[in-house]
């Protein structure tokens, strides 16, 4: 029992002479301030532009935005984007990018064929960001996007 009380006035005294505080700062360490920039996108069928040819291996359809922060983001930051379901209404979501959806449809011969759709982005140090939609065997000439919702969330 002397050693219990022992070991803990010890841990007791070591834990609160070896305390944490947030108070801490250092003058050779630079302070930043947290900046956020957060923006919903629709894009609309005809901004899709197809990119390769249709039906062509590695062909997908994209749209560029400009215009965004995201030149000191880039570096400094970090950028995330997500896909809207139900979007304003009582059932939204938000889903995180990438994301790929599953779908079943009929082909002219009324059979049912299997597809799925890849929605990702990419960030360019120039401003831009790119949504961009892939389709499962690349059946770029069957399957056109329709409209989709998103956000970027950027914080440097």
């Amino acid at each position: 029992m002397k050693a219990f009380k022992i070991l803990s006035i010890a841990l007791l005294s070591l834990m609160t002479l070896n305390s944490c505080s947030d108070d801490v700062y250092y003058e050779s360490e630079p302070v930043y301030q947290e900046t956020w920039y957060v923006e919903d996108f629709r894009i609309t069928p005809n901004m899709w532009k197809l990119v390769g040819e249709p039906g062509e291996i590695g062909s997908y359809y994209r749209c560029v935005i400009g215009g965004l922060p995201l030149k000191d983001s880039y570096y400094d930051g970090v950028v995330t984007a997500y896909i809207y379901f139900d979007y304003d209404t009582p059932d939204e979501v938000q889903t995180p990018l990438p994301f790929t959806e599953y779908f079943i449809g009929r082909n002219s011969k009324n059979e049912e064929v299997p597809y799925s759709i890849q929605y990702s982005y990419d960030v360019a140090a120039n401003g831009t960001i790119a949504f961009k939609a892939y389709v499962s065997d690349y059946y770029t000439d069957l399957f056109r996007p329709g409209t989709e919702d998103f956000r970027v969330a950027i914080v440097w």
